[in-house]
């Protein structure tokens, strides 16, 4: 790991907000390129530390040119016949790499198998103890195994959502919310806890086994018609 750098950002194949992604883009992160996610680097001249992929979904021709004039850029690359997503190698890499917060940009649009697979990604970050957190312009999503506090003034939108991951979340307390809870149990089948508000300065999440994932939204803004 570059002791300058202080965080992994990755960028994915999929939807990109290009505002977005450069307000998370800085010199002292470790950047990624995941197969696709290297066009987004190359159309605004950013210099990835790392490629991966099995450049599948990138026009191979122009993937070449791109790694050639640039021949100080790491590239691992893969066989599209082979176990993991794209996404995933990256977000391996960077955490092999010793980062612990790693920003996974362009992992959501279309394909939503991907997008569950992203969400796989961020439970095998914590296995590995880093704090992944996938995000888009409507969306910062994240998976955590112990207590944590989300401040209103920088959460992410206006709703806060969670879901037991791989099993119950038991003792489950949620403080400073329109909708609280005491020590409750969430399961993984239905809609218990989707679309809560943060009414007070912070929000506390607190319980006492299992996996939440932590999805803090807002709508899309409307386009107004003429």
């Amino acid at each position: 790991m570059d002791s300058v750098k202080k965080r992994a950002v990755i960028a994915a194949g999929g939807e990109i907000s290009v505002d977005l992604a450069l307000s998370f883009i800085s010199p002292d992160c470790f950047l990624i390129a995941a197969d696709r996610g290297l066009l987004f680097f190359e159309e605004h001249e950013i210099r990835p530390d790392l490629v991966v992929g099995d450049f599948d979904s990138v026009p191979q021709e122009q993937a070449r040119k791109y790694l050639e004039t640039h021949p100080d850029i790491e590239v691992r690359a893969y066989s599209w016949e082979k176990d993991y997503t794209d996404l995933e190698i990256a977000a391996v890499a960077a955490a092999d790499l010793g980062y612990r917060e790693i920003i996974l940009l362009g992992a959501t649009g279309t394909r939503l198998d991907h997008v569950v697979g992203a969400l796989q990604t961020l439970s095998l970050l914590l296995d590995r103890g880093c704090r992944g957190y996938l995000i888009d312009p409507c969306n910062r999503v994240t998976m955590h195994d112990e207590s944590f506090t989300i401040p209103r003034e920088t959460q992410w939108g206006t709703y806060v959502s969670f879901f037991a991951w791989g099993g119950d979340v038991s003792g489950l307390t949620l403080k400073g919310f329109h909708f609280p809870m005491e020590n409750g149990t969430l399961t993984s089948s239905g809609t218990l806890a989707i679309s809560n508000q943060i009414e007070e300065t912070e929000a506390q999440v607190c319980f006492d086994s299992g996996r939440l994932l932590a999805v803090e939204s807002k709508d899309r803004p409307q386009v107004q018609s003429r």
